[in-house]
């Protein structure tokens, strides 16, 4: 599974819905060995996409990725990595 200097990603799962339905669900594991579970749910045809983050302590947090299409078509797994290679980036910026 793709990694990067900060998480590995142990397991997507794509579940198409109907009309052009998608949702990932993803599991993320950090450097410190915790596990988190990412799920992102949107169109195909058009975004936002939701994220959702549930920690290992069980709590959710939530987010809207607008314009999704920066990060390539929603319509496969190659945008998940994408997605997740450009925030683990910008958290490496945002601890320097």
């Amino acid at each position: 599974m793709p990694s990067t200097d900060h998480t590995t990603i142990r397991q997507i799962k794509r579940v198409a819905g109907e009309a052009g339905h998608v949702t990932y669900d993803v599991d993320v594991q950090t450097r410190d060995g915790l596990v988190h579970q990412f799920t992102f749910s949107g169109s195909i045809f058009v975004g936002p996409v939701m994220l959702s983050i549930r920690r290992q302590d069980g709590q959710w947090s939530r987010e809207v990725i607008d314009e999704p299409r920066r990060f390539g078509e929603f319509a496969s797994t190659d945008w998940v990595n994408r997605y997740l290679e450009s925030r683990a980036t910008a958290s490496a910026y945002a601890s320097d």
